[in-house]
Parts: C-alpha cells; sequence; structure tokens
C-alpha cells in the first residue's frame, strides 16, 4: 500500500508538468481509492466557540492555481480589490509571472504560494477557513476525497505562507460539496456522509439523509456546525457537489437551480426546494430562495461572491442574461460579472477559486428588518453584533446606519449606541417612524482603528415596507405637538453647535431633506411658523 502511494505521489508531481487531472476519478485513481485514507490527518480541534466563515463575508484575497482554470481577464478583474494567492511550482512559477503579466494583471496583487498540485480545483482542495475562540482566523483541514496528495497538501501550504493556525480532522470531505451560512447553518448533498466509512450507508436519494453521527460531530467540534443539512444531489451526476445546483447567498437568501417540467431532474430539484423551504435559516425565519433557470443544465450556481463583485459562468446561451439578472434581484447593489470559460454543467468558475478570508476582519452581523415587521409609532431599531478581529478598537462616531425613504433623495446616517440588552459587541439605532406609507432602505457601516471599514450589506441595502406611524409633524423639534419659536431655537443652538439633538428630532429638523441640519431648514421652520 505505502508503495502504490509513492508511485501515485510521483506521477501526480511528473503529471502538473504535462497536464492537470480531471476532476472525475481517473481509473487508476479509482482502483488506488483506498489511498484516500492514507492522506488523513489530524489535530486537536480549535479552542470553541468556533464560527465557519462564509463565502459572502470580507475576503482579503482568492486561491488559484497554475496551470490556470479561469480566464487572466477575470484574474485581472479580482487582482483590483484583493490579492492573487497562486500555487504553483518552483519550475513553473517564471510561466505563470508572466501569463498574468502580459494580461495586465496587477503583479503587485500577486503572491506565489510554491508547490505541487494535481489539479486546478482551488474549491475542492483549499482550506475552510473558521474564526476560533480567541477571536483568530484559521484553517481547519480535511481529507480530499481524491487520492491526489499534492493537493491535499494545499491547506498546509496555505497556511504556511499566510502564518494561519491549522488544524485538521480526518473527515473526507471536498469544498465543492460544501457551503455555510457563517452562522452555524451548513449543506452538502449526500456524499459528506456515503465518502465517510463511519456514516456506514449508502443512501444517495434521501431528502435528507439520517444523521450520520461521526460526521455531524466532527462538523460541530471542529468548525462550530450546529445544523448540517445533507441531502441527496438531484442533479444525479458523477461529482455530487452542492455547488453544482445551490448556493447560499447570505444568512437569509439561497440560490437554487430550476429546470423545465419535462427535465429529468425535475422533480428533484423541486423536492430540494421543498425542503430548504420547510426549514429555518439560523435567525429562526424561512429562506428566501431565488430560482435560477438552468435549462440546458448551465453552471449558473456555480458562482464565486468576491466582496461586493459575483464572478458568474456564463455559456453564450440566451439565458445568461436572465441569471445575471437574477444575482442582481437578489444582491442588489453587488456587481454582477459574466465570464467565459470552459464550463461544464459539473465543473466552472466556483470549483476553480477558494476565497481567502480577511485574516483580522471587521464582522459585521445582523438580521435585517423585512416586511413582516409590525408597524413601529417609536420607530424601528436595528442591531447589529460589530466585532473588530484585529482587535484595535472600534470608532465610535463611525459605527452607524445609513437609511432612506422613498419620500428622501439620499441616505441620512444615525450613530449606533451600545445595545440595552446585555449582548456583546451589540450595536443598535433607530429610524425613525414614518409620515406616509413607503419603503425604506439602509445599510451598517463600521471602521475600526486599523482603518478597516466595513458594510454591511458589501453593496446596495436592505430594504422593508412600512405604514405611516409618524405622530410628530416635520418641523416639531421638542414635540410638542406645536410649531413654534422654541423649535426653532432648538434647531438654531444645534447649528450653532451648543446644543443637541436626538436621532429623531435631527430628522424632524431637516425639513428639506439634505441630511444636513442648517440655516435653509431654519428658514423653513420660520415659512411653516408664519403661514400658521
Amino acid at each position: 500500500m505505502y508503495f502504490l502511494f509513492i508511485i501515485l505521489y510521483l506521477s501526480t508531481i511528473i503529471s502538473e508538468e504535462i497536464s492537470s487531472l480531471p476532476h472525475y476519478f481517473t481509473d487508476e485513481e479509482l482502483k488506488n481509492r483506498s489511498l484516500i485514507y492514507s492522506m488523513t490527518r489530524d489535530t486537536d480541534p480549535p479552542d470553541t466557540p468556533i464560527r465557519n466563515i462564509a463565502e459572502f463575508e470580507p475576503m482579503q484575497g482568492v486561491l488559484i492555481r497554475y496551470p490556470f482554470g479561469i480566464s487572466t481577464s477575470m484574474i485581472r478583474e479580482m487582482a483590483e480589490d484583493v490579492k492573487i494567492y497562486c500555487l504553483v511550482s518552483s519550475s513553473l512559477q517564471n510561466s505563470a509571472y508572466n501569463s498574468m503579466n502580459n494580461a495586465d494583471v496587477d503583479m503587485s496583487k500577486v503572491e506565489f504560494i510554491t508547490g505541487s498540485t494535481d489539479s486546478y480545483w482551488t474549491r475542492d482542495y483549499g482550506p475552510w477557513w473558521v474564526v476560533d475562540g480567541d477571536k483568530n482566523v484559521g484553517i481547519v483541514d480535511f481529507t480530499y476525497n481524491r487520492p491526489r496528495p499534492n493537493d491535499n497538501q494545499a491547506p498546509i501550504k496555505v497556511s504556511n505562507h499566510l502564518q494561519a493556525p491549522y488544524f485538521a480532522t480526518d473527515m473526507i470531505s471536498t469544498g465543492g460539496n460544501y457551503m455555510t451560512d457563517g452562522l452555524g447553518i451548513a449543506a452538502a448533498t449526500h456524499i459528506a456522509y456515503t465518502e465517510n466509512s463511519q456514516c456506514n450507508t449508502n443512501d444517495e436519494n434521501s431528502i435528507p439523509l439520517q444523521n450520520c453521527n461521526y460526521v455531524d460531530n466532527q462538523m460541530s467540534d471542529y468548525y462550530g456546525i450546529n445544523q448540517y443539512h445533507v441531502v441527496a444531489d438531484p442533479n444525479n451526476e458523477y461529482i455530487d457537489h452542492i455547488d453544482c445546483w445551490g448556493k447560499f447567498l447570505s444568512p437569509q437568501k439561497l440560490l437554487i437551480r430550476s429546470v423545465p417540467s419535462n427535465h429529468s431532474q425535475y422533480n428533484e430539484l423541486e423536492d430540494i426546494v421543498s425542503y430548504f423551504e420547510s426549514i429555518l435559516n439560523s435567525y429562526g425565519e424561512p429562506w428566501e430562495i431565488f430560482r435560477v433557470y438552468t435549462p440546458d443544465n448551465q453552471p449558473y450556481t456555480n458562482s464565486l461572491i468576491l466582496n461586493d463583485k459575483i464572478f458568474v459562468p456564463t455559456m453564450g446561451s440566451s439565458w445568461d442574461d436572465d441569471a445575471l439578472n437574477i444575482y442582481q434581484e437578489a444582491l442588489p447593489g453587488y456587481e454582477v460579472l459574466g465570464f467565459s470559460g470552459s464550463w461544464q454543467a459539473t465543473d466552472a468558475l466556483h470549483c476553480r477559486t477558494k476565497g481567502i478570508p480577511d485574516l483580522e476582519m471587521l464582522q459585521i452581523f445582523h438580521n435585517p428588518l423585512n416586511d413582516y415587521i409590525e408597524p413601529q409609532s417609536n420607530g424601528y431599531q436595528v442591531q447589529a453584533i460589530i466585532d473588530d478581529l484585529s482587535e484595535s478598537g472600534l470608532i465610535d462616531d463611525e459605527v452607524r446606519i445609513f437609511y432612506k425613504s422613498d419620500l428622501m433623495d439620499q441616505f441620512y446616517p444615525i450613530d449606533m449606541g451600545v445595545c440595552d440588552t446585555d449582548i456583546p459587541d451589540c450595536y443598535q439605532a433607530t429610524i425613525p417612524p414614518q409620515q406616509e406609507d413607503t419603503n425604506i432602505y439602509y445599510f451598517i457601516t463600521a471602521r475600526d482603528y486599523s482603518d478597516r471599514y466595513e458594510k454591511l450589506p458589501m453593496a446596495g441595502y436592505y430594504d422593508f415596507s412600512v405604514v405611516a406611524t409618524q405622530l410628530i409633524d416635520d418641523g416639531d423639534v421638542n414635540m410638542d405637538e406645536n410649531i413654534n419659536v422654541l423649535d426653532v431655537v432648538l434647531t438654531v443652538n444645534y447649528v450653532l453647535g451648543v446644543g443637541d439633538l436626538s436621532d429623531y428630532q435631527i430628522q424632524l429638523s431637516d425639513l428639506n431633506n439634505d441630511t444636513i441640519v442648517n440655516i435653509l431648514d431654519i428658514i423653513l421652520i420660520v415659512n411653516i411658523i408664519l403661514e400658521n
């Protein structure tokens, strides 16, 4: 067995110089599939509590491999915003450099991680990331479900390059068959269980599968996952990866492919949708499910969210534009970019890229207000958990929400203060009640003393509908139900900097809705008094 492992190891080093191994098992790999168990590693788990980082969180870079599986134009686009971490053998590093440099990639954003690889599917064998109980961002490795020792070593190479903590479980898995919401929920297809012999199951049909204690315990102990949704693969393809049909877009939103009713996988996909409709997200609310039409098995769900950009595989199909529009509808404000490539139904750009999180990220967690909120006469409270992993400290006057309604021309800032409940790292602010039925749009921002600035959502805004509940007229700054000289005095004092107003009073003073209280608003208040 050991001799076979060495032969396979040497052959994969040689193969890198010629071509990559395929996504599927080669005949030789099928014969030696048991060698996967020779590649296992096991460490103690990270300190608790553990949080598995989601794809849509702040990323400092993206992991790719040379020879590339994606176009240099896509690499150039990614390098505009993040670092490119490129796995490459020492003998090919000059070729990798020249390939990117000739394509006008910003080479100051490129870092090479030297070492042999067997393939370019960095998603499948690349590192999974967690925030541990000491607030360190580290790697928790697994055993790659292919007998490819070079690929299986990639997470250790990344850990060494970034000097990030490294942990490992001997569980067999693959990144293309995994998605997490960043808050303790994850999902995968049946191979998450069937490829681990400890589960003792061959079930490829159930939605969901019966729990496997071994895998579920590993996911809990090493990744902080408390709900692992393992379901049969509705695509019924050789790869059995969840990214071929579904994707978490946020802790509240989920994308699932759709097909015509006469498609061979129609019933299976609709069963998957029914299942996710029956479960709740981490905030105890129903998932908001979006569907992307894939009549010819286009790999539109096999996309990459990289901060405020979404890279979507396009096929030169008449359905490409509709797919891009679905992403725009689901995540308004994000830049949605289509890229062509050697994509297949079972393999596209998500498979060939892997985000590297900001190792000292400024974390913001918030459950958005939605249309189900009851009318509030005293305003709409927004709460968020904001935690700087740099431990440099938050800049208090830059922790804010910005909001506007359909009646306002621009977003209005409101400072957030510490929550009045005993919740660590909790901040809150109140969006004022509204005089008319309208839609409210808002986002949250924060900055810390490491000069990290984050916005949630990363692009665009949240929105919800409200009915009129404001009982105080604009201009009634002291809220005594009369607009008179007292309101003028309060506003003048605020403008001169000798008096304070609450966020609600500031809105009542800002009669021209330009987010600035000044002499123009004072004149408008005086005009109201004179007209009365």
